[in-house]
């Protein structure tokens, strides 16, 4: 844990995107998916208990691109709770600016997450009453209590990773004409825009597009678009097509 307020994101690497999940990067990819939907359910949790909006829409998170970084809607005014890719860094904001002090997961186990979270919504004068742990929806194979710590430095590689093709999905979305916030749904990690959706894979496939529409969904694979000479020109024709 470190206690600067105006700690910066770490981008993803330029390199990296819009380059294939190298086979032998596979496992580190999907390391870092598991890392990245544990440490975001505190997010979750906390704009759960507190955001101010319809149940299906409180725990939607905003992605921030400029900063590859997820957000909560605004809360108790202007709060919210910010966590940075690729470390997996979690702070506060007030007013947009990030305030003392920053949670760093690594070698910290969830009960950990816990206690710095009480604390900063104490520091912050949050009614501390209202929080709860509970989630309004199931994700399997979350770590508790303080048996197992977190760990993303064991998969750095795959998170620089996860964090460009975010980046990548957010441009595209733009591209396709998307004006509006892109936001993520926390059970998932999948981006939603009113052009279509992006997944990360279901843990050990790779990355696509979709847009689902009269109960079926279209795709657009990674793999199918990767090969091309101008990926985000395929991506954004996808998008703009007609769903179905």
């Amino acid at each position: 844990m470190t206690s600067s307020p105006d700690a910066l994101s770490i981008p993803a690497p330029e390199s990296a995107r819009w380059q294939p999940i190298p086979a032998e990067d596979g496992d580190a990819f999907a390391r870092a998916r598991r890392e990245t939907m544990n440490i975001v359910q505190w997010l979750a949790r906390v704009a759960n208990s507190y955001v101010n909006a319809p149940q299906d829409e409180r725990t939607l998170l905003r992605f921030l691109p400029q900063q590859a970084a997820l957000a909560t809607m605004e809360f108790d005014g202007n709060k919210s709770l910010q966590l940075r890719l690729p470390t997996l860094e979690m702070q506060f904001l007030e007013n947009g600016r990030p305030v003392p002090h920053i949670f760093n997961p690594e070698e910290h186990s969830p009960a950990e997450a816990e206690a710095w979270l009480l604390v900063e919504l104490l520091h912050r004068s949050i009614d501390r009453e209202r929080f709860s742990t509970k989630l309004p929806y199931k994700v399997p194979n979350l770590l508790y209590g303080d048996a197992e710590d977190y760990s993303p430095e064991s998969c750095t590689t795959g998170l620089g990773q996860l964090a460009a093709w975010l980046q990548n999905a957010a441009a595209a979305f733009a591209a396709a004409g998307h004006d509006g916030n892109v936001v993520c749904s926390p059970q998932t990690l999948d981006l939603i825009s009113a052009q279509g959706c992006f997944s990360l894979g279901d843990g050990s496939g790779e990355p696509y597009f979709y847009k689902d529409k009269h109960g079926k969904r279209s795709m657009l694979k990674a793999s199918q678009f990767m090969s091309e000479r101008d990926p985000l020109a395929i991506t954004v024709a996808f998008l703009n097509a007609p769903a179905g």
